[in-house]
């Protein structure tokens, strides 16, 4: 059975690199993120266990907070059971097989679930939410959210920012994806729409979170795939059977996104490295608050490597499927830092005939419609490392011929180079080399066989 607890001790046998116990006191405004920020500058990618926090409220908090968790592609591997060398393309297609498997979730009992130890009262302020960016408006969940929708009793759950109001109210920013349209239809019917967040579980739980599926697709079932058990679920304590929610994840925050009434969230600093502009969005009002005895809170640092990579990884395998039905001979998929992971896609295919690196390029934008920009090379250039892409691009790339802009496409309304709309430009980069062109052989060193 996966949860939390068996992924830590998995990073804890992986030394001071892998996992960190932040035992001086932080407070959880701008402190906690502020050492985050100073380790990645340092190139330095733990997972991050802060034992000594303050709450919304003012107290020593009871609960400790774990982030960093998707730091690196390392820990992500270690998430789904491979080593940390199979962080690249072995990871990408382990994401890729179990995004095919999905399982039905296992109903349990409440005497049976961990979550279900402590019912608490519904007070955000008895937490340690951080306060992430400076300019942000206040202190921001930014964990997942579970919801059935009214009509086809289908579940979502998604990663969604909630600026917490008071004690007893967050608001909600949305894309406009399932659960927006699972709200919307609530709210046509003038009823709200029963959620919960899930505050730590084991972080394959939250790569499945970010599993690319059909508006139809029972998104616990998918989440089962990538965890590679069935899913345990349980009743809520606010809407019993209505809403089903993790049996074993550290805390649940269950209530209710009330219909017509908005509040403004925002700004907050969001994936694309800027801030977010301020926008009414939809409140939901707090009902309850379930955790284990001794629960761990969860964060995810937006903005930065944690919030890219975890965001990056579940769709590079999406991606990959997407190309190789079009491309049979792709080699990987990667969506970099670099480009938040979500607007940049590299991809090296085995190139047989020209064209087939546009086409490529095409079934990736199919594949998430966030990427702006793929870049396409052979299967020479490892894909994972940027310098070698970016050189493909410098002594293999005519701008004349091997440079394609699509106008008018669907993309992200919080790309800070149209915002507030839906659609944009994207380009494709053709950086394989040109058959009518003879390249010379690339520079190559004699292996090194003497121990350094």
């Amino acid at each position: 059975m996966l949860d939390l607890r068996t992924f830590l001790e998995s990073a804890k046998q992986a030394g001071p690199n892998g996992f960190l116990e932040i035992k001086e006191r932080h407070d959880i405004k701008f402190e906690v993120c502020a050492l985050l920020a100073q380790l990645e500058k340092q190139r330095r990618t733990p997972v991050l266990l802060f034992s000594d926090l303050n709450t919304l409220g003012g107290s020593r908090s009871p609960f400790p907070l774990l982030t960093n968790t998707f730091a690196s592609r390392e820990a992500c591997a270690l998430a789904l059971g491979l080593p940390a060398e199979k962080s690249g393309l072995e990871l990408v297609l382990e994401f890729q097989r179990r995004e095919a498997e999905r399982m039905k979730p296992l109903i349990i009992g409440r005497e049976d679930a961990p979550v279900k130890e402590v019912i608490a009262q519904p007070n955000l302020h008895a937490l340690p939410i951080l306060t992430h960016h400076l300019e942000d408006k206040g202190p921001y969940l930014t964990m997942t959210w579970s919801a059935k929708d009214l009509e086809s009793g289908v579940y979502n759950s998604s990663f969604h920012r909630c600026y917490v109001r008071d004690e007893r109210h967050l608001v909600m920013f949305f894309e406009r994806r399932h659960l927006w349209e699972y709200y919307l239809r609530a709210e046509r019917r003038d009823e709200s729409l029963p959620v919960a967040c899930v505050i730590g579980h084991h972080p394959s739980y939250y790569l499945g979170n970010c599993a690319l599926t059909g508006i139809e697709v029972d998104e616990y079932e998918s989440i089962g795939g990538i965890m590679g058990e069935p899913l345990r679920l349980v009743p809520s304590e606010s809407f019993g059977e209505r809403l089903l929610v993790p049996a074993d994840a550290e805390m649940v925050i269950e209530g209710r996104i009330l219909p017509h009434e908005r509040d403004v969230e925002g700004p907050f600093g969001d994936f694309t490295g800027y801030y977010g502009p301020p926008t009414e969005s939809p409140i939901v009002e707090i009902t309850a608050i379930t955790h284990r005895r001794d629960a761990i809170c969860m964060d995810i640092f937006v903005g930065h490597r944690e919030h890219a990579l975890l965001g990056a990884i579940p769709k590079e395998g999406s991606i990959f499927r997407k190309v190789q039905n079009v491309v049979p001979t792709v080699t990987a998929v990667c969506l970099p830092v670099s480009g938040t992971g979500r607007f940049h896609c590299y991809i090296s295919i085995e190139k047989r005939a020209e064209g087939e690196a546009k086409l490529a390029a095409m079934a990736a934008f199919t594949g998430s419609e966030l990427i702006k920009h793929v870049i396409v090379v052979d299967k020479d250039i490892d894909v994972y490392d940027e310098a070698q892409v970016l050189w493909a691009v410098a002594t293999r790339v005519d701008a004349a011929t091997d440079v394609a802009v699509i106008d008018r496409v669907k993309g992200s309304r919080l790309d800070p180079v149209h915002p507030g709309k839906d659609w944009g430009s994207k380009m494709i980069i053709d950086a394989c080399r040109n058959e009518e062109i003879s390249f010379p052989g690339r520079i190559t060193t004699a292996d090194y066989k003497k121990e350094i």
